[in-house]
């Protein structure tokens, strides 16, 4: 998660796991041309499975928050599936870190919720290690949407 764009009127925050996506993508084609140069269908199993993951990894969040129109208008996509909606900044109560635990260490891992008075939006669709840098970008959206607000 990163923020994409600062303006005095906008700012927008981008999440997703597209990289990944291109990687295994790239992987599907060059696994999949020596199986048909050499006429082995069989060896295509490998290719399907890297363009498999690279569906299941095409994940994104997109949230622009709109100074002048005092709302967070947000998009979000995964595999087979979309989604989006809008929030009046006046409905914000916080935007805070979630954890959880990953792995068999049981390693901390988080993403930012925007909570309102209805319930909570995730900002992303995964977890990430990144704390301190959540805990940044976390006081610098609310240094936006509060400042913003006031007017």
């Amino acid at each position: 998660m990163h923020i994409a764009r600062q303006t005095p009127q906008e700012l927008v925050v981008v999440s997703g796991s597209r990289w990944v996506s291109v990687i295994c993508a790239v992987a599907a084609i060059f696994t999949a041309y020596f199986p048909i140069v050499r006429n082995q269908p069989k060896g295509l199993f490998l290719s399907g499975f890297f363009l498999l993951f690279a569906m299941i990894m095409y994940l994104r969040k997109t949230f622009t928050f709109d100074a002048a129109r005092r709302i967070v208008r947000w998009s979000g996509r995964k595999v087979l599936k979309t989604e989006s909606g809008e929030i009046p900044f006046n409905q914000i109560v916080d935007i805070r870190p979630q954890a959880t635990t990953s792995g068999e260490h049981n390693t901390m891992v988080y993403r930012l919720t925007i909570v309102t008075h209805g319930g909570e939006v995730p900002m992303s669709y995964d977890f990430n290690g990144q704390h301190d840098h959540y805990s940044a970008m976390r006081e610098q959206i609310l240094k936006f949407v509060r400042s913003e607000s006031s007017t």
